[in-house]
């Protein structure tokens, strides 16, 4: 049964709450941040930036995430086990891929799942998690810089694959958005059931129609 905040429906606000669904959702999700974070703190790159928001919009949110979880942990790993600097180099490029798409699809996601008052509240977790990566990492790296044997920077790569490991585990577990499953799928049913889980009331029509009716004018 599904736990949270009763809101109510006035002045065409639509009728839900904050259910656990929705928060495991958004609060997997936001680990986004953290890998967008801990990639500042050990290099800066988004090389995906350029198609980063097609590849979101073609595939779904959810994918995209997916594949940014996944790249992250491809590139983290290639670059801690990197024999030469072409190695290092490639990991560096999977690195940016994957905050590129996460960076793109992680807030998206967020706020399609979340009610539209509480967008920017839900959003916050994404923000914080930014923070969080840049402080991991700096902790990090200052406690390998003095490892002997060419280990610290390699090690500060590698535990780059945590939170990209949690976040490509549990997104698979993630619902798709309704925003998606109706503009990729169109599948209103299904957006209607993803909706009365993380809404926590059957009554989601008004809502749904006006994502339809928003996905059919963005087609236009």
């Amino acid at each position: 049964m599904a736990v949270g905040l009763a809101i109510t429906s006035e002045g065409g606000q639509y009728n839900g709450r904050v259910t656990l669904p929705l928060l495991l959702s958004c609060m997997m999700a936001a680990i986004g941040g953290i890998i967008f974070g801990y990639d500042l703190g050990i290099s800066a790159g988004l090389i995906s930036s350029f198609f980063a928001s097609p590849v979101t919009r073609t595939f779904g949110r959810k994918p995209s995430i997916l594949i940014g979880g996944v790249a992250f942990l491809a590139g983290s790993a290639l670059g801690a086990a990197a024999l030469n600097v072409y190695m290092l180099i490639f990991g560096r490029v999977l690195l940016g891929v994957g905050v590129g798409l996460t960076n793109q699809s992680v807030p998206l996601y967020i706020s399609e799942m979340a009610l539209p008052r509480h967008r920017g509240a839900m959003n916050i977790g994404f923000q914080c998690g930014v923070p969080l990566g840049v402080l991991s990492a700096n902790i990090i790296n200052y406690g390998t810089e003095k490892i002997e044997g060419n280990w610290g920077w390699r090690i500060s790569l590698a535990l780059a694959a945590l939170p990209a490991s949690i976040l490509t585990i549990g997104t698979l577990l993630l619902p798709e958005t309704p925003n998606s499953l109706i503009q990729n799928s169109n599948d209103p049913q299904k957006a209607k059931t993803v909706l009365q889980c993380i809404r926590g009331t059957a009554d989601v029509q008004a809502e749904l129609d006006d994502l339809i009716e928003a996905s059919s004018i963005s087609k236009m």
